[in-house]
């Protein structure tokens, strides 16, 4: 009857789950010592969390969100269903749900292949510093973390699941749209309800990635199971084929593939590792629920570590004759799932934070995703998502995205009831190196860091492109290409050229990193700016020199005048408009003073009419119609020029100090150098 009330559970709206849901778990009071754990089907395009608790297993859910303020829906969900099944005497401390994108995928195992390449390729979610002998002190010296608490530096780690296409053997990875790392109090009636945080450095596995059976009665192989995500509303409620499961399903799953990892939480309380490294770990007698006591050899209970890897299956076809899915090590079985864990949760000023949020927090303030809502957590919350790996690679193609004809390193595809894995005989890894998979940006430019776009237009103007393979080196070459020194990046694919800042932009206040976190369309390990921000780089040699006519020199940037324009003696406009083009006819005309406005009109005159002042260089942001690489003025503001050889007089009380000089060059440059202080 218990899979009928997780129906109910998904059936009900949010906030009238209490009545329908406390009836039928009253009912079925008979299955609450060991009931099988149902996969509730959501219908909402929310992915299933689990809550174990005295030997109850739920399936409920949380939003697909790396970000901190996951959705109150879940914690209503929860908060609700405490309160709806009181006769379940659920403990106090909460759990913790730390949703998060991935970091890395790559043939790297600092736990069981320490200091040289992995023999499978994993898929890796936290700190920023994961290498090939990461312990907990180079964790922890991560810049950065995947994770929403940013003193989490641990790393999570699981094979990289493969899509295999039996048309012509090849493999292309089939990606994780994200993990899910739970820290979860799982314990009964006969247990005391003191819980450890794991403790620094601790570094375990569970699963086991050449097992080809299951043996149900073992903790060990019962750690691992897999969830068949289906959001479409189909009802498989009675269909077996689409229950929770050791193994990979005989169907595909139209939303995904979670597949998940419990880790024993009973440690010997001395080895922060082992020789297998599961030695110094045990399970409590409640088995993988985590409940019941800790065997005297290992009798510290920690708080259970559970992760879910959400698989994208469903972007591939479901082969109905031999395999579909296989892990990096070749085995087509899903008993070789296993995860990796190393506890890197830094202490702030000596502060055991993950240990006070457990003693602390409990469902009223911190349960699953909303951890805003856990005091201890809060001064740490952050959006992981723009963290990027740190360290370098191992250089090989991993199949993000096209096909491969082999799995990286010495795995054969594994199948048929051999429980020996295969290989290839000859393989090495011999002249495999390394890299960081970043662009190269084109010498001469540097990265300035992230600003944010103008306030009434684009920042930079010269030049633009958008493409679904945009990297850093794509967009600084196509600027480069055109003679821009300035080049600019974001939304993850749009790419911006020019000379100058424009439309009140400014690169004198740069915004957090994180503000432009967004990954290049064409390359993940590098950001390419953010929404509304830009990763700005800049080339010195770049800018263009002013070579303007003979004995004509810039004069600043100058506002309109008050009643007429600043320059009224002649003035004309061209889509061609250039500094030259303006500077040529004014010059012509017998004018000793040119100026361009609105990227496209010049103006001319002997003198500046009253009002026209001196202002900032900035606000003359138009690049000229005819040449991109120059400016043409702005919106009621001229870029202006004078024949330094002139004897020009100005008309009004603020040029009455410029016509007071004999039109030295010294008196130009002098008036030239700052407006601040001039009036025309």
């Amino acid at each position: 009857m218990f899979p009928a009330c997780a129906s109910k559970l998904d059936q009900a709206p949010v906030y009238g789950i209490g009545l329908d849901l406390c009836a039928c778990l009253a009912s079925a009071r008979l299955s609450f010592s060991a009931p099988p754990r149902p996969h509730v089907e959501t219908k909402n395009g929310t992915t299933g969390t689990e809550y174990k608790r005295a030997g109850i297993s739920l399936s409920l859910t949380h939003p697909r969100s790396f970000h901190r303020h996951s959705s109150r829906r879940s914690t209503n969900m929860w908060t609700k269903l405490a309160a709806a099944v009181p006769l379940l005497a659920l403990p106090a401390q909460a759990y913790f749900i730390l949703s998060q994108p991935i970091l890395v995928t790559t043939r790297e195992d600092p736990i069981v292949f320490p200091g040289t390449i992995s023999q499978h390729v994993h898929t890796v979610a936290g700190s920023s510093n994961f290498n090939m002998t990461e312990d907990y002190a180079s964790a922890t010296a991560g810049s950065c973390t995947t994770a929403p608490v940013s003193i989490d530096k641990s790393s999570y780690w699981s094979p990289q699941l493969y899509y295999y296409d039996p048309s012509d053997a090849t493999y292309e990875m089939v990606p994780v749209s994200y993990m899910n790392a739970y820290y979860l109090p799982r314990y009964t009636s006969d247990t005391n309800t003191t819980l450890a945080a794991p403790p620094q450095g601790l570094r375990m596995i569970s699963g086991n990635p050449y097992r080809r059976t299951f043996n149900a009665s073992s903790p060990w192989d019962q750690a691992i199971t897999f969830v068949c995500l289906d959001f479409t509303g189909a009802d498989h409620t009675g269909d077996a084929s689409w229950d929770e499961r050791n193994d990979f399903f005989t169907h595909n799953c139209p939303s995904g593939m979670r597949a998940q990892v419990n880790f024993p939480n009973c440690w010997d309380g001395v080895n922060l590792d082992s020789a297998d490294h599961q030695s110094h770990m045990a399970w409590p007698t409640g088995g993988v629920n985590g409940g019941g006591k800790c065997p005297d050899t290992h009798p510290v209970h920690i708080v259970m570590v559970f992760y879910e890897f959400i698989y994208e299956v469903q972007n591939f076809p479901f082969n109905s004759d031999g395999p579909t899915w296989v892990w990096a090590n070749g085995n087509d079985l899903g008993y070789g799932m296993h995860g990796d864990y190393l506890m890197g949760w830094e202490m702030p000023n000596g502060t055991n934070v993950l240990q006070e949020a457990i003693d602390q927090c409990n469902q009223d303030s911190g349960v699953g995703g909303d951890l805003e809502d856990c005091p201890p957590f809060v001064p740490y919350l952050q959006d992981g998502s723009s963290c990027r790996m740190e360290n370098l690679q191992v250089d090989e193609d991993v199949g993000s995205g096209h096909k491969i004809a082999r799995l990286p390193g010495d795995n054969p595809l594994w199948t048929g009831n051999s429980t020996t894995k295969p290989s290839w005989g000859n393989y090495t890894d011999a002249g495999i190196g390394l890299t960081d998979f970043k662009s190269v940006v084109p010498a001469g430019y540097t990265d300035v860091g992230c600003i944010a776009e103008g306030t009434d237009g684009r920042a930079l103007a010269g030049a633009s492109f958008s493409s679904s393979n945009m990297t850093r080196a794509a967009c600084v070459g196509f600027c480069e290409a055109a003679g821009f020194p300035l080049a600019g990046i974001e939304y993850g694919r749009e790419c911006y050229c020019d000379t100058a800042m424009r439309n009140g932009a400014t690169n004198t206040t740069l915004l957090a990193d994180t503000e432009c976190g967004m990954a290049c369309a064409g390359n993940s390990n590098e950001n390419c700016g953010g929404s509304s921000t830009l990763e700005l780089f800049n080339n010195p040699a770049l800018y263009p020199s002013d070579a303007l006519p003979a004995g004509w020199h810039a004069y600043g940037c100058v506002t309109e005048a008050t009643s007429k324009r600043a320059l009224s003696g002649y003035t004309f406009s061209s889509s061609s408009m250039n500094q030259t083009l303006c500077i040529a006819t004014c010059a012509a005309k017998g004018y000793t003073y040119a100026g361009a406005e609105y990227a496209d009109e010049c103006y001319c005159g002997n003198s500046f009419n009253a009002g026209s002042v001196a202002a900032a260089d900035a606000d003359c942001d138009m690049a000229c119609a005819g040449d991109k690489l120059h400016t043409c003025g702005g919106s009621d503001r001229l870029t202006t020029w004078v024949f330094s050889n002139s004897t020009a007089t100005a008309s009004a009380s603020a040029s009455a100090s410029a016509s007071a000089s004999t039109g030295s060059s010294t008196a130009t440059i002098a008036r030239r150098s700052r407006h601040a202080a001039r009036a025309h």
